[in-house]
């Protein structure tokens, strides 16, 4: 029953975010070193859940640290 509750906490502290960004654009930048090293997956369930939660996206593949 805490897992149950703990989620409620955290669900109900998320929401006026979730609310909040719904609409906006969120510009987000990686470098291709991401897409080596595998952790590409993880990028594409979070943006995958950004994108179901509402929220504008703009991907930027191959960003370095100059930009």
């Amino acid at each position: 029953m805490k897992d149950t509750a703990d989620f409620v906490h955290w669900f109900r502290s998320a929401a006026p975010y979730i609310h909040g960004f719904r609409g906006k654009t969120f510009v987000i930048a990686f470098g291709g070193e991401l897409v080596a090293d595998g952790g590409f997956v993880q990028l594409a369930h979070d943006v995958n859940l950004l994108s179901s939660l509402g929220v504008r996206l703009v991907l930027v593949h191959g960003v370095r640290p100059q930009v």
